[in-house]
């Protein structure tokens, strides 16, 4: 394939126009993947298929009390993998970690845990429309 292709001009514009809705499900899936993970790793918790759906729901409304452990868990999840962090430690400082933990479990200092983090939310504030 060549970028005259036109196979390659037809994946460019689906990307274009899907990537949200792609970043959404890649989101969406993981956040499942690290509940499952530290219900099994860390939580050591046998709970039954309803059960994991509430929690997920739960840690993504940000209310159950696992909410911090379990964005942490994800946030070094993702970064191990390469992706983009920086959604799931800004859940987690949310729901009441500190930069310091962040810091912690991404293997950085709370104080470039804190710039990536707060320069995350201000360009996820300007771009909702959100004053800062």
């Amino acid at each position: 394939m060549t970028t005259g292709d036109p196979t390659v001009a037809l994946i460019q514009a689906v990307a274009q126009r899907d990537a949200n809705n792609f970043a959404a499900k890649m989101a969406d899936s993981s956040l499942e993947a690290a509940v499952d993970i530290w219900l099994r790793r860390i939580a050591r918790r046998k709970v039954s298929p309803a059960a994991r759906s509430r929690l997920v729901r739960a840690v993504e409304r940000g209310d159950a009390a696992e909410t911090k452990d379990v964005q942490l868990t994800r946030a070094a999840l993702l970064r191990k993998a390469g992706l983009d962090e920086r959604p799931a430690a800004a859940a987690a400082i949310a729901a009441g970690a500190t930069y310091t933990e962040v810091g912690a479990v991404l293997g950085m200092t709370q104080q470039g845990a804190s710039a990536r983090i707060r320069s995350f939310l201000a360009t996820h504030r300007d771009a909702s429309g959100v004053q800062s």
